[in-house]
């Protein structure tokens, strides 16, 4: 312990102080909580807080001046054992400017950063799966004390860290196998285990197959025509394609995490916009079967069906979840689907309680850019994250739009809502319209603009619907509304 530092020791913690006759020790010990008013019914009443919850990340904090902060503790100590009312309040306020002081020096982030912090551990998960990963690397790498980072990283995605790490490699060693034909020991190495035994019993275990027979069993030649969306439905099935529209920018997502274990790309630029040069690579690619969209034209169907037998995913009307059974029941993934659905449920559950104030009855308004006009957002994925998960609530005057969803500067600043998220379409021509937009007077005096509570999208995840980019808008909706909470 040193003279010029300020230890924190949590509630149901123990800490021990040593002196002997040549060193003795002293030290002023305080005692305290921290409260915070919350609504009850029509109530307000105080309740205290955890200090992870509002303090810092740190157990200790060093201080510029030892010899002020041993008079402040000594004041304190002095005037809270009198007996004079007015030196004990003395004495409180002397320890609220020492906490206060405290909190300027150390080295705590924000909620938000806090957050942005976890999500770059997990980010490195995903990258780094194949390397010897511990919670104390992981926790330096948030920012965080590994026992806090360990607290937290649960109680935000609904598993343990060494739970996700697995599940990370197995998912990627299923790829691996699926996509290509190495051999088991540069598998397992690929994905972070060195011992290639070990890796087989640990993945027999999880899935109840061993490897060898999961390849035999599941590798199939499969090809996905249309809309990359389906790649987000493949994913929880750990089914890799042969063929599958991929583009570095129009679906960056997928391209990275995707693209080296898919052999042939087709072309994924504005939604199969190439269509005759993507159907000349697909018959050349020898499919065994061809899954696209809803949506296609009857010469596409007729051209896909003489390249091998063609499947069409079921509309986004039914629901992502028949839509996976469905997928899984025809590639025979039925045991992975209903594995992926129980956990995507938990890790929902987890998101909806540690998100659980973030909507608190506030209404959200959800935009889109395209060109020059403005007009409500309707993706299912959104609306199921938002306005179902988190609970938002439309504006009163947008209960029953109808089918009029075009809007106007005008119209929005007549809007009665808290916050606005909108999503403006990456074209040349939207982005100049957009960037004008912005700066005139009307558009900064919309309230929500004006406040601060306009949000802006990306086109990926919040424009697709499928399993994967649901978990991806769960995650970017922690990032935009803890930081700055509605």
């Amino acid at each position: 312990m040193s003279r010029d530092t300020v230890y924190f020791c949590p509630a149901h913690t123990t800490f021990g102080i040593k002196g002997n006759d040549e060193n003795p020790v002293m030290a002023v010990v305080f005692y305290f909580g921290i409260y915070k008013e919350s609504e009850q019914g029509h109530r307000s009443q105080l309740e205290e807080v955890s200090a992870d919850e509002l303090l810092w990340d740190e157990d200790h904090f060093t201080l510029s001046s030892p010899d002020r902060l041993n008079l402040t503790c000594r004041v304190i100590y002095d005037h809270f054992q009198s007996d004079d009312d007015f030196k004990k309040w003395r004495a409180q306020a002397e320890f609220h400017e020492l906490l206060i002081e405290i909190l300027s020096v150390s080295s705590s982030k924000s909620k938000g950063e806090k957050k942005q912090g976890l999500e770059q551990a997990k980010e490195y998960m995903d990258t780094h799966y194949n390397e010897e990963l511990s919670i104390d690397q992981l926790a330096r790498i948030a920012e965080v004390s590994p026992k806090y980072f360990g607290d937290i990283f649960k109680k935000t995605y609904g598993q343990s860290v060494m739970e996700y790490l697995a599940q990370v490699r197995m998912s990627r060693a299923k790829q691996l196998m699926l996509g290509s034909s190495r051999i088991l020991k540069d598998v397992a190495h690929m994905v972070g285990y060195k011992d290639e035994f070990y890796f087989s019993r640990k993945f027999k275990k999880t899935f109840g197959v061993s490897p060898s027979a999961y390849i035999k069993k599941k590798k199939n030649r499969i090809a996905i025509y249309g809309s990359t969306s389906l790649l987000g439905f493949l994913m929880p099935l750990n089914v890799i394609p042969y063929a599958a529209p991929l583009h570095p920018k129009w679906s960056r997502y997928y391209y990275h995490t995707l693209g080296p274990d898919i052999p042939i790309h087709l072309d994924a630029y504005r939604v199969n916009h190439n269509k005759i040069a993507n159907l000349e690579k697909l018959q050349s690619s020898e499919p065994e079967l061809i899954i696209s969209a809803q949506g296609l034209e009857n010469w596409e169907k007729e051209r896909l069906q003489q390249i091998a037998p063609l499947y069409e995913l079921p509309p986004d009307s039914e629901g992502w979840q028949k839509q996976l059974r469905w997928l899984a029941h025809l590639l025979n993934r039925n045991q992975e689907a209903e594995q992926w659905i129980e956990s995507f449920h938990a890790r929902r559950l987890a998101f909806c309680r540690t998100n659980a104030e973030t909507a608190n009855g506030r209404t959200l308004l959800a935009v889109r850019l395209y060109h020059h006009q403005l007009e409500l957002h309707r993706s299912p994925g959104m609306s199921e994250v938002l306005f179902d998960y988190l609970q938002f609530s439309s504006p009163k005057m947008l209960e029953h739009p109808g089918d009029d969803v075009s809007l106007s500067v005008e119209k929005i600043q007549q809007i009665d809502t808290d916050n606005i998220v909108l999503l403006v379409r990456q074209d040349s021509e939207t982005l100049e319209y957009w960037r004008r937009l912005q700066s005139t007077p009307d558009w900064m005096l919309i309230p929500a603009v004006r406040e601060g509570k306009l949000h802006l999208l990306s086109s990926y995840p919040w424009r697709e619907y499928s399993p994967i980019a649901l978990e991806y808008m769960m995650e970017e909706s922690c990032r935009i509304f803890s930081g700055n909470r509605p």
